[in-house]
């Protein structure tokens, strides 16, 4: 009977263990569409070459102009929200 007891409860802390770990890889919910830049309205302008090697700074193009894009790489706070 012990046995049993000791096998039951090691597989429900398997199970439970398996069930945190799932549900902490669900993403948030999103409601604004990120916007996708490609082809065409993505560049790449050349400041200055060190020989072959050009120097730059990448854009994108939105309403007819070329921005400097700022990325967004960095910390973020992890929430269970």
């Amino acid at each position: 009977m012990r046995q049993w007891i000791g096998v039951i409860s090691v597989a429900v802390a398997i199970l439970t263990g398996g069930v945190l770990w799932a549900r902490a890889q669900v993403q948030p919910a999103n409601p604004t569409q990120p916007t996708i830049f490609s082809g065409g309205d993505v560049g790449f302008r050349v400041d200055r070459w060190e020989g072959d090697t050009p120097i730059g700074r990448w854009v994108v193009r939105r309403d007819g102009k070329w921005l400097e894009p700022k990325t967004s790489v960095g910390t973020h706070r992890v929430t269970s929200q």
